[in-house]
């Protein structure tokens, strides 16, 4: 049976007092940095932590001015191709 994983979305946006908020689409969890740099740091390592998510960065606009992609190596439909053939191993 293959899982469908539903892909997460991270957005890394200007603040409204010149910082940077990263919001999670999936608990609406908001975080502020003080700068971009920051904000891009921690949403990364937070998504690598929770994937498959989607790392969006807006400008002042609100236009996508950047876009990641953290794919889960394990997870269903996104699975990589592992570097080994896993097997199951029947007790003696």
């Amino acid at each position: 049976m293959t899982r469908m994983a539903t892909t997460g979305r991270i957005i890394v946006k200007p603040g409204p007092s010149h910082d940077w908020i990263m919001v999670t689409q999936r608990s609406g969890w908001e975080m502020r940095f003080q700068t971009r740099q920051r904000a891009l740091q921690f949403a990364r390592a937070y998504a690598k932590l929770n994937p498959p998510v989607t790392v969006q960065v807006l400008g002042e606009t609100g236009d996508v001015e950047a876009e990641e992609l953290f794919e889960d190596p394990l997870g269903g439909a996104r699975q990589a191709a592992l570097p080994w053939t896993p097997t199951i191993v029947k007790p003696a």
